[in-house]
């Protein structure tokens, strides 16, 4: 493993997180987070999203290669399975330290509830990961028809978990910011950003190192910034969209959270990292560089991974900042609203988690063979 400053950097984003798990368990409780009885999930559940969300998108972009066989993306297959192994595994573990309990994650396999989709999200994540190994281990063995069969079973499941994840918060009725069909949908769309963005980091970071990837030259950093651009347009769109019907609506629970978003506390993290870090300034520099610079395709991936994690932090407190119970008279509007920042420690975790995500690939990416051979 080459040692340089991303590697010491990872090593103490994982310590902090160390901190933060430390903190969390064995000083400060739950007061380590900052979720109340109003605002019950934080930034933890957010950031567990985040990751299971771009597991699912790297393989989804990925699956262009081995399931489509389009043969500029074949390159991707093997580190594509580690980058959603490492990314999955992620999102398990802040979950994990999330629950007061985290056995409660093993317990709910011996107390199944079929009808409730929380069951299911961990089911499908849960089959997800068992066959990214099984996929993983036949590509590096070279039993390309394995590997492939596995692949074809793992992109249905893959989409059933997107659109699952979806359900677990439209399922929620008295969220009506929630409520419905729009975040399956969603989901799958913010996949395809993530897959994006994550394939594209790390094509830049192995580059130099794998010819294989030479073989397929500039259009698969170019293919990859379409599909961004692409992916992050019609997410606009569907934003758009879902602001604009709920500011309308005359259902103040679904108006709300809608003004809490665009003019009220949400904000200042909503147009600036949101829109402007995550959608506007990544468009600006693909299409200006035409997609045909490599650093500005990678510092567009980079900002749309940003701004898709502060848009996961807002999805989940969006639905959560309107009060269920009626507002008294005399109270304003935004002063009714329920408040959450997130902790040190909350942080902490999520840092950490890119920081293991990094250190792994690269400990991966030295002693496992990787390259694809054309």
């Amino acid at each position: 493993m080459k040692k340089n400053i991303w590697t010491y950097t990872a090593l103490v984003l994982i310590g902090i997180a160390g901190l933060g798990a430390i903190n969390k368990y064995f000083i400060s409780g739950e007061h380590a987070f900052g979720v109340s009885p109003e605002v019950p999930w934080g930034a933890l559940i957010a950031s567990y999203v985040f990751f299971a969300v771009a597991a699912t998108g790297t393989g989804l972009v990925a699956s262009l290669g081995h399931v489509f066989r389009i043969k500029r993306f074949e390159a991707l297959s093997k580190r594509a399975l580690v980058a959603s192994i490492l990314l999955l595994t992620s999102a398990f573990g802040i979950l994990a330290i999330e629950l007061s309990n985290p056995f409660k994650m093993i317990w709910i396999i011996f107390t199944p509830n079929f009808s409730s989709p929380i069951f299911w999200m961990g089911a499908f994540y849960g089959i997800y990961l068992v066959l990214l190994f099984g996929e993983l281990f036949f590509s590096i063995k070279d039993k390309h028809k394995a590997a492939v069969s596995i692949a074809y079973v793992s992109l249905l499941v893959k989409i059933a978990a997107l659109i699952n994840l979806g359900r677990v918060f439209g399922f929620s009725s008295t969220r009506e910011f929630w409520h419905g069909y729009y975040y399956p949908g969603y989901m799958i769309v913010t996949a395809i950003v993530s897959g994006a963005a994550v394939l594209t980091i790390m094509v830049y970071l192995i580059s130099k190192k794998d010819a294989s990837l030479d073989y397929t030259g500039q259009p698969l950093f170019t293919s990859l910034g379409k599909i961004l651009a692409g992916a992050i347009i019609f997410l606009a769109g569907m934003q758009a969209f879902k602001l604009g019907i709920a500011l309308t609506s005359g259902d103040t629970s679904l108006s709300g959270p809608a003004q809490a978003v665009i003019s009220g506390p949400m904000a200042p993290s909503f147009w600036t990292m949101e829109v402007l870090v995550g959608m506007v300034i990544p468009l600006v520099i693909l299409f200006t560089s035409r997609f045909l610079s490599r650093g500005k395709i990678l510092l567009s991936a980079a900002l749309a991974m940003t701004g898709l994690l502060f848009s996961r932090l807002g999805f989940v407190y969006s639905g959560l900042v309107f009060p269920l119970e009626i507002v008294p008279k005399g109270c304003s509007f935004f002063d009714s609203l329920n408040m959450y920042s997130p902790t040190w420690s909350e942080w902490s975790l999520i840092f950490g988690a890119i920081g293991f995500i990094y250190l792994a690939f690269t400990v991966a990416e030295d002693k496992l063979k990787l390259e694809v051979k054309h």
